[in-house]
């Protein structure tokens, strides 16, 4: 069974997007740091075997999204899964189009609560672990846009 698999049964979705616990994933550098593509590619394949694909994964991200407090790792953490998103959909990866989005889905007050986050995590972007040798934040919006991103994160 995959980690995404044991996430579901074990009502442990949160902590599957955020990388915690048994759901790290090392990034291929060993840098110390989760990989968020990794876990997104294991739901992705598992979600893609079944039906109402696209429809499970808004639900999973949405009881993700309600876990998330103000805090710069839920808030990096949210900005890094949204990428992998986009990054996914981009190239038409498993099952998602263009058509999808993944942002187009949620309620007003969760696009609200996403704006927020990525406003705080732009604000303290300083104290994401490691953050001195990343992109500047901007940068990296810049980069989650050029992938098909049709919102501004920071001012949902």
């Amino acid at each position: 069974m995959g980690k995404f698999e044991r996430a579901v049964n074990n009502n442990e979705i949160s902590a599957f997007f955020k990388g915690e616990g048994d759901y790290f994933s090392p990034d291929e550098w060993s840098w110390g740091y989760h990989n968020f593509m990794i876990n997104w590619m294991g739901m992705m394949a598992n979600l893609e075997k079944g039906e109402n694909s696209y429809q499970l994964l808004v639900k999973y991200f949405k009881l993700y999204l309600s876990s998330l407090k103000e805090d710069v790792l839920d808030a990096w953490g949210l900005f890094n899964n949204l990428g992998c998103f986009y990054c996914l959909r981009k190239d038409n990866s498993y099952f998602l189009t263009q058509c999808n989005d993944l942002i187009s889905e949620l309620t007003a007050e969760e696009k609200k609560k996403i704006g927020f986050l990525c406003r705080y995590l732009k604000d303290n972007f300083d104290k994401v672990p490691d953050s001195a040798s990343m992109r500047p934040i901007d940068e990296q919006m810049k980069m989650v846009k050029a992938d098909g991103c049709p919102y501004d994160l920071f001012s949902l």
